[in-house]
């Protein structure tokens, strides 16, 4: 700045001496880089770029986000889908929900041509006339369930599971009272186990995993 002073004052390079010229100069590139220097000391209002969010995850949430999703079984019968209770003869599991566990016993109640009486859904009912013996069979051939002990299916929902459990029924169990005669005797040889066991055979085996 001093230098361009001296120039519009009328003075001009050549009548300065030299040791003033350079002076002049080295002072006025001073001022500039000063001046340049001074323009960016103050950032603290400048934009920044956005922060991304660090997204930590623990080693346990890692390791199950990893997991992959069971494989369902498109074969012949749900094989280890489906696994008795240790210590109990008449009740299995199926690793499915209770709303495809009572599509799939109902599909394996047609499959071994079983007579459902009644059944509520609401509750996870199905009442189911079964006798293994000759004349059982042979009233079942012939369409008659009357002289059938009848057996309660009941289905129940426990977590990703669900429980199938059979026992002989009692007859102030049926829905449908207006047929009292398709509940089983209370004194009735007790078939629970295989009826059961046919059961669980079918799904374990013989039914496809739809």
């Amino acid at each position: 700045m001093l230098f361009l002073y001296l120039i519009i004052a009328g003075l001009t390079v050549n009548n300065m001496p030299k040791t003033l010229l350079i002076l002049l100069l080295t002072l006025s590139l001073l001022a500039c880089s000063t001046t340049d220097s001074g323009r960016y000391k103050d950032n603290a209002n400048l934009e920044r770029p956005p922060e991304l969010p660090i997204n930590k995850q623990t080693a346990e949430q890692v390791a199950a986000n990893e997991v992959e999703a069971p494989v369902r079984r498109h074969g012949k019968g749900l094989k280890s889908d489906v696994y008795m209770i240790e210590g109990s003869t008449t009740e299995f599991k199926i690793k499915r929900s209770f709303d495809e566990v009572w599509s799939i016993l109902n599909r394996a109640i047609q499959h071994n041509d079983l007579k459902v009486t009644d059944q509520d859904r609401s509750k996870g009912f199905y009442y189911i006339a079964y006798n293994t013996g000759f004349f059982g069979k042979a009233s079942s051939y012939f369409g008659d369930e009357r002289n059938q002990p009848t057996y309660l299916l009941k289905i129940e929902a426990q977590g990703e599971e669900t429980s199938v459990t059979a026992s002989l029924a009692i007859k102030d169990e049926q829905t449908d009272s207006a047929n009292p005669k398709n509940a089983g005797d209370e004194t009735s040889q007790d078939q629970s186990t295989k009826l059961i066991e046919l059961l669980y055979d079918t799904l374990h085996d013989d039914l496809k995993d739809e």
